[in-house]
């Protein structure tokens, strides 16, 4: 493949984002910036769960940490702490700002920034190895922190973006 190629494919896929889309992804065409978050956390919840099961185990962190991420911009941004423009450019910043706003506990914050930090990356770059355990732990966590931050705590419950979590 050239570099002429790759500019080509840059270039549509520029174009493509820059249309107004007219197929979109069933459920994501929402008013509201908190419940399309919402949405895609459990999108992305979903989509783990489907790669667990085909054993993708990097992936499953992947989407895991974002979809923590996500379900708590839910929540700043459904009370009203934060407008779309201004959600943290950082995945430590949303820890930091969800404690700011009492959507759970500093140290919480704390932990869950370190966790991020010290294995999201670790499991890319230094041991490289994404595992059946990291992957179900890691999936497990986000998965409760769904339910906590969306206020359903039993398990098997549906949420209020329409996903029922196990």
């Amino acid at each position: 493949m050239s570099s002429t190629r790759i500019e080509q494919l840059i270039d549509n896929v520029q174009a493509a984002f820059d249309r107004r889309p007219t197929e979109i992804e069933t459920g994501l065409d929402v008013e509201g910036a908190a419940i399309l978050q919402l949405r895609k956390a459990c999108r992305l919840l979903a989509g783990a769960e489907a790669l667990q099961n085909a054993n993708y185990y990097t992936l499953v962190i992947e989407a895991s940490f974002v979809a923590i991420e996500r379900t708590v911009e839910f929540r700043l941004l459904e009370r009203g702490t934060m407008q779309p423009d201004d959600l943290p450019g950082t995945h430590p910043g949303v820890y930091r700002e969800a404690a700011a706003a009492g959507v759970f506990e500093e140290s919480m914050a704390t932990d869950l920034a370190d966790l991020w930090r010290d294995h999201r990356a670790k499991t890319y770059y230094q041991d490289g190895l994404a595992s059946a355990a990291r992957a179900e732990a890691m999936y497990e966590l986000a998965t409760e922190i769904h339910r906590y931050v969306t206020g359903r705590s039993r398990q098997g419950h549906e949420c209020i973006c329409g996903k029922t979590t196990q």
